[in-house]
């Protein structure tokens, strides 16, 4: 019986799923109207196909690493883009800087990311 119990061990954890790979994530920001409004545009893609993910869905929050937890800076659900696992957001930023962008992902995968970016003034 002592030799069993190993071997039953070793066949759950055989047997038992396998999580899945996080998928590939890519972001990109850019200014719109001031420095401080910044549209981020997140592609899916999951790891062993690159097929896009859709039906997703995405969060994007920032923060400053300088000031950890200081700016109130509103979290922004993305919607669905055009392409297909493109999704896109609009963060209002308080002040120029180095901003730490963090991604959300749930639906059909779940991973968070994140994404930095330096603003600045023109």
């Amino acid at each position: 019986m002592r030799r069993a119990l190993p071997l039953l061990a070793a066949l759950s954890v055989a047997c038992s799923p396998s999580t899945p790979p996080p998928p590939t994530v890519q972001v990109s920001c850019v200014p719109e109207a001031s420095p401080l409004r910044q549209r981020c545009t997140v592609t899916l893609r999951d790891r062993p196909a690159g097929l896009p993910i859709e039906r997703a869905t995405v969060t994007l929050a920032a923060d400053m690493p300088s000031m950890p937890l200081a700016h109130s800076v509103r979290p922004a659900a993305a919607t669905a883009g055009t392409a297909p696992g493109t999704y896109h957001g609009t963060l209002e930023l308080e002040m120029a800087g180095r901003w730490v962008i963090t991604v959300r992902i749930a639906g059909p995968v779940y991973d968070q990311v994140t994404h930095t970016i330096d603003v600045e003034h023109r």
